[in-house]
């Protein structure tokens, strides 16, 4: 089977809104980025107006910000894929914290047990969020690498690699390449 891989960046096309409600928006605003803050603003209003109710002078900035923030910088390309949405990432984030990833078992021949989906404690570090807690990120070098041993996996002797370097000069690889060369007419 054979892999194609695309090395092009892809090509997208978007549409503009030019103008929305009489306010020229200069070059546009992209049409999506639009219909997504609108759901986004209005399940944030849905949220808050039980509990705050009819926005007022001091409450207007707690109905207002936070949509647009979720907005711009939910709307970007994704840090790992840039095909998706920070919004997406962010949101398969949520979902493996709660629920991890479904084991498929002998291809879907059976539903995994809840026993065999990973616990909580693993899926998301309690050190990191600890860290993020305490507002401390250690560095790279500095963390404890933790190795836990399965115990019915059973480590045989270690192996030692023994390697060494040579450099060959293009003499040699000319002489080696005539040998190869001519012996391949013999058989």
């Amino acid at each position: 089977m054979r892999v194609g891989r695309t090395l092009t960046h892809h090509f997208e096309i978007e549409t503009r809104q030019y103008d929305l409600l009489g306010i020229d928006l200069g070059e546009g605003a992209r049409r999506r980025m639009i219909i997504f803050g609108a759901v986004i603003i209005l399940l944030w209003i849905a949220l808050l107006f039980p509990f705050i109710g009819v926005p007022k002078k001091p409450t207007v900035s707690l109905y207002v910000v936070p949509p647009f923030v979720i907005t711009a910088f939910g709307w970007r390309p994704g840090k790992f894929h840039e095909r998706r949405r920070r919004v997406t990432e962010w949101a398969l984030a949520v979902r493996y914290a709660l629920r991890a990833h479904r084991p498929i078992i002998g291809l879907g021949a059976r539903a995994a047990d809840k026993t065999e989906y990973l616990p909580w404690r693993e899926r998301v570090s309690t050190r990191k969020v600890a860290d993020l807690a305490k507002a401390r990120v250690t560095p790279e070098w500095e963390r404890e690498v933790v190795v836990e041993v399965d115990p019915r996996v059973r480590a045989g002797a270690d192996i030692t690699v023994s390697q060494r370097a040579r450099l060959l000069g293009s003499d040699y690889v000319q002489r080696v390449s005539r040998r190869t060369s001519s012996g391949k007419g013999r058989g």
